[in-house]
């Protein structure tokens, strides 16, 4: 008898939900898509390769000045893509970086694009050590909806009578809706293989959680650092990269190399 893999049981759950199924559930294309990608995923590769959806949407990140606006002002990075991410969590934790620590009030908002009040606008505590560090919407009792962008921001306030002057960050974060969000399988490698199957399947916010929480349980793991850092280095955030290579003297492989940037259609360069 032949053998039916995890890729057919994939696929068999797919023709189950197009229209005239047995089951007579519909499968939006990005759905189809999103489970056709995830059915696709490559084994053998020790680092995780992000695949961003094909709903993503560019221009989805704000960068912070590059070294900070001053000298002592610290780099701020938030661990989001340069373009919309993507969650299947209703309350995930959002990673930011921190070059130094400041003595400076830090803010964070969150806001949902469909208006102009702020859903949380709050200072956090400063941290005690550089490097990345979360903030959770679970602590803040904030939940997202499904299908709405939202934006969120860490700011440093170097002068309160002054915020233009402060160093802002930020991402963009959707959650999934549950039919395109569905995974009917667990990566074949086990635990170990999850960071980068949410990676491939385009969930960058899960995955970016998901080795990060390893590493809070393991902060001296090489292989899981090394992970993170080849996950940020393909969304062009090198300063995090660094700072996780740097605890384990390490090197980023070369597969994690950042891919070409492609040229910007509204560019009135001729």
């Amino acid at each position: 008898m032949r053998r039916l893999t995890t890729t057919t049981f994939m696929l068999w759950g797919i023709s189950m939900m197009v229209p005239g199924s047995a089951i007579g559930l519909e499968a939006s294309p990005q759905a189809t898509a999103f489970l056709v990608q995830g059915a696709l995923q490559p084994s053998g590769s020790s680092m995780p390769m992000y695949k961003p959806r094909r709903d993503s949407i560019p221009k989805g990140r704000t960068e912070g000045p590059a070294r900070g606006s001053g000298g002592d002002a610290p780099v701020v990075q938030v661990l989001a893509p340069d373009h919309v991410g993507f969650t299947r969590k209703k309350d995930p934790a959002l990673y930011w970086y921190l070059s130094s620590v400041t003595a400076k009030p830090i803010e964070f908002t969150l806001m949902d694009t469909r208006g102009i009040k702020p859903v949380i606008e709050t200072r956090i505590p400063a941290p005690a050590q550089p490097g990345v560090q979360v903030v959770r919407l679970k602590d803040f009792g904030q939940t997202l909806e499904p299908g709405v962008q939202y934006k969120w921001y860490v700011s440093v306030i170097l002068d309160p009578e002054s915020p233009s002057g402060s160093i802002i960050a930020g991402g963009t974060i959707e959650l999934v809706p549950p039919l395109d969000g569905m995974l009917f399988f667990q990566p074949p490698g086990g635990p170990d293989d999850k960071v980068g199957h949410l990676a491939y399947v385009g969930l960058w916010y899960d995955a970016i959680q998901e080795v990060s929480e390893q590493i809070e349980a393991a902060p001296n793991n090489k292989s899981l650092r090394e992970q993170r850092a080849c996950l940020v280095s393909q969304v062009r955030l090198p300063d995090v990269a660094q700072y996780d290579l740097s605890r384990i003297g390490g090197k980023l492989p070369s597969q994690c190399e950042p891919p070409p940037l492609k040229p910007d259609p509204l560019s009135t360069t001729r």
